[in-house]
């Protein structure tokens, strides 16, 4: 099963102490080395997957450990069959976790980006971008980005993989028409301004649920 969650990225103050306490030591350095907005992106989305591990598996011990493989996909070093994904934009950070390798990509929609469509997208999906009237290519645009980047977290081998699979977003639920099998999903997310994508290397995987969190519980 996949479970989801969601955080606004300004919900957690990077200079308490109590929440830092939640991290490692080496997640914390990492963090500190980065710059302004990307810094409390960061910092909320560490501590988004720390409460969603301790939501969905908490006998999994804290602050969590985390390596990277070869290609340097994250996994938690004492439960390396919880399979979990990241990521941030603009105002929200948000989470998966998995009994099966798992992606989920957030996208804040601004406008169409045709040199990236082009550039990093199967041809058959520049091709129905194409097909869609202005109004129509931005939705799609962001739905099918936040989707293959999904794809490549769970996949977990690197953005190289952009061109060499195709999403089919015209069917619902979307469908994986070249590349590895799997379940892709696009939850209702309640701002309005961001898609969500999210990818399980699973065939006909159960929907995963969205929560989304107003706060962090007490440590």
């Amino acid at each position: 099963m996949t479970h989801l969650f969601a955080l606004s990225a300004a919900a957690a103050d990077i200079m308490n102490i109590s929440l830092r306490s939640r991290l490692s030591a080496a997640r914390l350095t990492y963090i500190d080395s980065l710059h302004d907005t990307s810094r409390q992106q960061s910092f909320t989305a560490s501590l988004l997957l720390d409460e969603a591990i301790h939501l969905c598996c908490p006998s999994v011990p804290r602050p969590l450990d985390i390596a990277a493989n070869e290609n340097g996909k994250p996994y938690l070093t004492a439960a390396p069959d919880v399979h979990f994904s990241l990521s941030h934009s603009a105002a929200w950070a948000v989470c998966a976790v998995s009994d099966h390798p798992v992606g989920v990509d957030i996208q804040q929609c601004r406008s169409f980006k045709p040199n990236i469509a082009d550039r990093f997208f199967h041809p058959d999906e520049v091709q129905y971008l194409s097909s869609l009237s202005p109004a129509e290519r931005e939705n799609a645009f962001y739905t099918l980005w936040a989707l293959k980047e999904s794809y490549v977290k769970a996949d977990g081998r690197g953005l190289r993989l952009l061109r060499q699979f195709c999403v089919d977003i015209a069917c619902q639920p979307p469908a994986i028409t070249v590349g590895a099998p799997g379940s892709l999903f696009v939850p209702d997310f309640p701002d309005p301004a961001y898609r969500l994508g999210v990818c399980v290397q699973e065939e006909h995987s159960e929907t995963p649920a969205l929560t989304v969190l107003q706060h962090l519980s007490t440590p």
